[in-house]
């Protein structure tokens, strides 16, 4: 089984630097119901996979962008990650406001809606169904609940092949795969459908025979 998480793309401008606590949380809600523009993305083949998005237009437009084709679902478990102001007034810059929000979910503050045992629950949900159908699919979520996704996947074994560093950000997409489905004999750690070296092409015959 493959998974393909696509992270939510966002319209350009959208995050002021700093802002108020109204501005903040006003932003926070166009990130889910504004339509990103047209960037001219790489899509993924959606040739027999279901394609499962998030509830909202953002996540809606990424997947029409950056997915040829495929059975497309809305799946609630993948419903955008509410942010709220971590105190009622003043300015910040943008990156107290996320950090903040980000901390009071750690710690499952009843400012922010959903705390992270929350998230980890609906993502943990989410990846055992998925399992259990053994179908390739693509996910279609904001970049906050990706991250949780994709700490869930690593618990449970899973290799993941990113195309962006440190924290998952707008339109990043990441692979993720079982271990046993990768070579392991070197740093490339390539796929055992696609080898790219003698060990790996050895142990892709072995493993088809």
């Amino acid at each position: 089984m493959k998974i393909w998480i696509v992270c939510t793309g966002e319209r350009e401008g959208l995050w002021p630097k700093s802002c108020s606590a109204a501005e903040f949380e006003q932003a926070a809600a166009l990130a889910a119901s504004s339509e990103p523009e047209d960037r001219g993305e790489k899509k993924i083949s959606g040739a027999g996979r279901l394609v499962l998005t998030a509830p909202c237009p953002a996540a809606r437009k990424t997947a029409e962008l950056c997915v040829d084709g495929g059975e497309l679902r809305e799946e609630p478990l993948l419903a955008p990650v509410e942010e709220r102001a971590f105190r009622e007034g003043g300015r910040a810059p943008l990156w107290l406001w996320r950090e903040m929000a980000r901390l009071q979910r750690n710690l499952g503050s009843p400012r922010q809606p959903e705390s992270r045992k929350q998230l980890d629950a609906r993502a943990e949900a989410l990846l055992c169904r998925l399992e259990e159908d053994e179908k390739d699919c693509v996910l279609v979520a904001d970049s906050l609940l990706a991250e949780r996704l994709l700490d869930r996947a690593r618990i449970h074994g899973y290799a993941l092949a990113r195309t962006g560093i440190f924290r998952y950000r707008p339109w990043e997409r990441v692979l993720v795969t079982r271990r046993d489905m990768h070579c392991g004999g070197c740093g490339h750690n390539c796929l055992l459908t696609n080898p790219g070296c003698g060990i790996g092409r050895d142990k892709a015959a072995r493993h088809s025979g």
